[in-house]
């Protein structure tokens, strides 16, 4: 808490004493979207799962900055966000401010880069380079809005089987509290890097005295972007690392649902003390008059790929209570997607292939016998795009997803379980910004 607090402390000083200007501007804009769909995703007899859905998101932003006459420019960036439970997907465990806020931090520019301090994306997530899309809300990778249900779950829950997330950007550090620098661009090339303390958005550690375990500290992390051209081919690529700590390592035991000698059971794993936090990606795009092709890949430790686990139960902040979230030792998830984009006038079509392979806690059985299990997921989609003018665009799009775990089933009875789905949709989404 304290490194946080002197950190925040020492860049607030260094915002302060830039050289006053006589004038403070203010900007704000912000962003509205909706999405229709249409679902046929496998079901169980009990379950009530949607054949229709609805996904929609609002975002407001203000910023307000000060540029001094030597040109160095500080301020503050605010944003605000306003969604459905179809927009949660792809948002972080972290929790520690009201849902609402988004993003708030203390920005300083200038001709030695930029600094940052608040919650807002890490080095390496910021950094990234993905394969192009015709839309970003319903990607496949990462996807903003996302309507598959779990059938097992008594209200709307995103479909992620042991926490399976196609979501190749390095996301662990979500919208933590951190501190970001960002370097010149020189000849194509820029650096980002950051420090995050520990998971937290907000001041909620102050009157919380509950102990922790498993808890990642001390992220680091660093992102190379480069963007160029090559004779008529504008080129682009990026190549980011993370790597964290478990300040309170402790011994867990967590179920895994299986079928390995038939019928379908939850046993207890291996016995484990997650690991470290480790991941790494990379991803390139490359574009020639109207078309655009391009990919991206990740490894994690984080099972799953989603976003750490930072839950409290009882007295006790956990960051391993489920296979989802948390970081297994000598295991990973491996997730590459790639796609193809081309643009005339204002419309725009695309194709888009995502696939997952989660490597899953070890267990035994009779003999006994070691279980080294993974789930798997794929998905691909196709969509199509007009831009009216810069405020309006709307979209239409397929997509088919494809689930495989270890128990191979989708039943209430006699056990739980529901890690293997396949499931068509069709949406209709509409951006406007403002």
């Amino acid at each position: 808490m304290k490194r946080s607090w002197r950190a925040l402390t020492a860049a607030s000083f260094f915002l302060a004493c830039g050289q006053a200007s006589a004038d403070v501007a203010f900007d704000w804009g912000g962003q509205g979207n909706f999405s229709a769909y249409g679902i046929d995703q496998d079901d169980i007899p009990a379950g009530d799962v949607n054949n229709f859905g609805f996904a929609a998101e609002g975002k407001v932003w203000g910023r307000v900055k000060q540029i001094t006459d030597s040109g160095f420019e500080y301020g503050i960036r605010a944003q605000l966000r306003f969604q459905s439970s179809e927009h949660e997907f792809s948002n972080d465990f972290i929790r520690g401010t009201p849902d609402f806020v988004d993003e708030v931090f203390f920005f300083a520019q200038s001709a030695f880069g930029g600094l940052k301090i608040g919650l807002e994306d890490g080095a390496a997530d910021s950094a990234g380079m993905f394969a192009p899309t015709v839309t970003g809300l319903n990607s496949i990778d990462d996807a903003r809005a996302f309507p598959l249900q779990d059938p097992l779950a008594p209200e709307f829950t995103a479909y992620a089987p042991n926490g399976a997330h196609l979501r190749t950007d390095l996301n662990a550090s979500g919208d933590a509290l951190k501190i970001i620098y960002t370097s010149p661009r020189l000849i194509g090339v820029q650096v980002t890097g950051s420090y995050t303390p520990d998971l937290r958005r907000g001041l909620d550690e102050l009157f919380d005295s509950a102990n922790s375990r498993n808890r990642q500290s001390d992220i680091w992390e660093v992102g190379l972007n480069y963007q160029g051209s090559l004779s008529s081919f504008d080129v682009g690529f990026y190549a980011g690392y993370v790597t964290g700590s478990n300040d309170d390592p402790a011994a867990v035991v967590l179920p895994v649902v299986a079928s390995p000698l038939g019928p379908i059971a939850s046993f207890p794993s291996v016995a484990f003390t997650p690991d470290d936090l480790e991941e790494w990606g990379a991803g390139a795009q490359v574009a020639y008059e109207g078309f655009k092709i391009g990919g991206s890949y990740r490894v994690t430790n984080i099972a799953g790929g989603a976003g750490l686990l930072d839950r409290k139960v009882g007295g006790l902040r956990d960051g391993c209570t489920q296979i989802a979230g948390c970081v297994l030792p000598d295991a990973s998830t491996e997730i590459w997607s790639a796609g193809i984009t081309y643009e005339t006038g204002p419309w725009q079509f695309g194709v888009n292939y995502t696939t997952l392979d989660e490597e899953l806690p070890t267990f035994t059985t009779l003999g006994p016998i070691t279980h080294n299990l993974s789930q798997e997921a794929e998905a691909w989609s196709g969509g199509v795009a007009y831009e009216f003018d810069e405020n309006l665009r709307m979209g239409l799009g397929y997509q088919h997803y494809e689930f495989d775990g270890p128990a191979g089933a989708c039943v209430a009875a006699p056990v739980a379980a529901c890690d293997t789905l396949e499931a068509n949709l069709g949406y209709f989404e509409t951006s406007i910004t403002f």
